[in-house]
């Protein structure tokens, strides 16, 4: 029997629900998202949402409205994780299973340009979640990795502002997200992580033979000088 898992953040998780609410539907999650919620906000209410809604499983998702000091102060790194770590806590003296998804990448916060070290607060998060999540009972999702560019910032193709996603943003998330929360197939999971597999098989092949190509020309007309 599967069991709901309750999705508990801020904006992203919102619209994550609203965007994708097939997805939601089939795999029994339920999205509580607040627009505009800090982590400090968030455990406010962290408890009666998983109470209410009688999830086995919480899914947390939040932070960048911390850095992005939405409650008008400066709020450090480690306050977050400390918040954070606090409702896995939580989660784990009420027996419910729990998942926590990394911040996800921003090279600013767009309603806030006077944050300077924006990537560099996501990335203090991000590493202190990966590192110590297990410590606190719950498994740590690296959204971040499939979502940045190579600069570290959200990929254009998956938001609409450059933090929030498109609806083509949460679906590039999703198999990892399915994945991680036991929701997807076997046969899915191969063939996602194959494909992803494949993908860079294929560019490292092509490289390889351009480079094969390049080396054979280059002989021919060396030949051909030295004759």
């Amino acid at each position: 029997m599967v069991t709901p898992i309750v999705f508990i953040g801020d904006s992203i998780t919102e619209a994550w629900g609203f965007h994708r609410q097939a997805t939601f539907a089939a795999h029994d999650l339920i999205p509580r998202g607040g627009s505009g919620q800090t982590a400090r906000w968030i455990t406010m209410r962290f408890r009666r949402d998983l109470e209410e809604t009688g999830a086995q499983g919480v899914h947390l998702l939040c932070g960048v409205n911390d850095i992005g000091r939405n409650e008008g102060f400066f709020v450090p790194a480690e306050d977050i994780a400390r918040t954070l770590a606090g409702m896995l806590d939580e989660a784990r003296a009420l027996g419910v299973t729990a998942w926590v998804g990394s911040i996800l990448p921003a090279a600013r916060i767009p309603w806030n340009p006077a944050v300077p070290d924006a990537p560099a607060m996501i990335a203090a998060v991000n590493a202190w979640l990966r590192e110590h999540a297990h410590e606190h009972g719950a498994t740590f999702i690296d959204y971040h990795a499939v979502l940045a560019d190579e600069f570290g910032a959200l990929r254009r193709a998956y938001t609409t502002d450059g933090l929030h996603l498109s609806p083509a943003g949460y679906q590039a998330i999703e198999p990892l997200m399915l994945s991680a929360l036991g929701r997807m197939p076997a046969g899915d999971t191969l063939q996602a992580s194959g494909g992803a597999t494949g993908r860079t098989f294929g560019r490292r092949w092509r490289a390889v033979l351009a480079a094969a190509v390049t080396v054979f020309i280059a002989g021919l007309v060396l030949m051909l000088v030295l004759r």
